[in-house]
C-alpha cells in the first residue's frame, strides 16, 4: 500500500512524464557548432532565433540580419514582479519596425506577475493593443516565474492559479488570431504548472544546456543567455524553432 502512494505521488506530480516520456525527438542529436545549435537528425529541422528587451538596447537590425538569425522574440513589456505595475519595453515599436525591415520574422512575449485574473487579463489585452497593425509569424508568449524569492508577488500563488493564468493568456492570444505560447524552465513547466493541462500548448523550453533535458514536446529551446551576434552589443538570448522535417 505505501508503494502504491509513493507511485501515484510520483504519477500526479509530473515528475514521470519530466524523466521518462519521451516525445519522437532525439535529444542527443543536438549540437553546436560555432555558436549556434544544430541538429544531426533528419526529422527535425531547425530555425534560429533571438529574444531581445530594452537590456539590449540599441540593435543594429541589417547586421542581425546578416547572421544565421531569422527570427526574434521581443518583448512588450512586463508587470512588475515586485510592485504590480504594468510596463510597456522602451524598445518595442523601434524592434519591431527594424526587425521587419531588415527580414526578419518577429515572435512578442510579455512577463506577467498577475495575481488575479483580472490583472492577467489587463496584461493579455496591453499585449494585444501593442502589437496591432504589427505583422506576427511566432507565437505571442506567456512569460512567469519567480522574481524574488522573498518579495516577490507571485509567490503564493498555487498550481492552479498560476496554470490558470497561463492557459487565460493563451486563449485571448488565439481568440484574437494570434499563435500562443508558454515560456519555462523544467522547475517551472512541471513543479509550477499542471504540465497535464499545458502539454498542447506550444512550449518556449529554457535550459541552458548542450543537451536538452525535457522530454516533452517543445516547439522552441532557449539554449543560451550569453549569446553573441553581430549587431547587438549585450549578451543576448539564443534559440532554436524545432519544425517537424517535411
Amino acid at each position: 500500500m505505501v508503494i502504491f502512494l509513493v507511485l501515484v505521488t510520483f504519477l500526479s506530480a509530473g515528475i514521470y512524464r519530466m524523466w521518462f516520456y519521451q516525445a519522437p525527438r532525439d535529444n542527443s542529436l543536438f549540437y553546436m557548432d560555432n555558436g549556434f545549435m544544430n541538429y544531426s537528425g533528419e526529422d527535425i529541422e531547425l530555425i534560429h532565433g533571438i529574444d531581445v528587451s530594452s537590456h539590449q538596447g540599441e540593435i543594429d537590425w541589417q547586421r542581425v540580419a546578416n547572421t544565421p538569425v531569422e527570427f526574434a522574440m521581443i518583448r512588450a513589456g512586463y508587470r512588475g514582479g515586485i510592485e504590480g505595475l504594468q510596463h510597456q519595453d522602451e524598445y518595442f515599436n523601434q524592434n519591431m519596425q527594424q526587425a521587419a525591415a531588415n527580414g526578419i520574422k518577429t515572435g512578442v512575449y510579455f512577463y506577467s506577475s498577475a495575481i488575479t485574473m483580472e490583472e492577467l487579463e489587463q496584461d493579455a489585452q496591453l499585449v494585444l493593443d501593442m502589437v496591432s497593425g504589427y505583422q506576427i509569424d511566432y507565437p505571442i508568449a506567456f512569460d512567469m516565474e519567480i522574481y524574488d524569492e522573498v518579495n516577490g508577488r507571485i509567490n503564493s500563488l498555487t498550481m492552479e492559479e498560476k496554470t490558470s493564468f497561463a492557459l487565460r493568456f493563451c486563449e485571448i492570444m488565439e481568440e484574437n488570431g494570434y499563435q500562443s505560447m508558454i515560456y519555462g524552465n523544467l522547475d517551472w513547466l512541471y513543479s509550477h504548472l499542471n504540465f497535464e493541462e499545458i502539454q498542447d500548448k506550444e512550449i518556449w523550453y529554457a535550459a541552458y544546456l548542450s543537451i536538452p533535458q525535457m522530454n516533452d514536446e517543445f516547439r522552441m529551446w532557449q539554449y543560451t543567455n550569453t549569446g553573441q551576434i553581430d549587431g547587438i552589443s549585450t549578451n543576448v538570448d539564443m534559440n532554436v524553432w524545432l519544425e517537424r522535417a517535411k
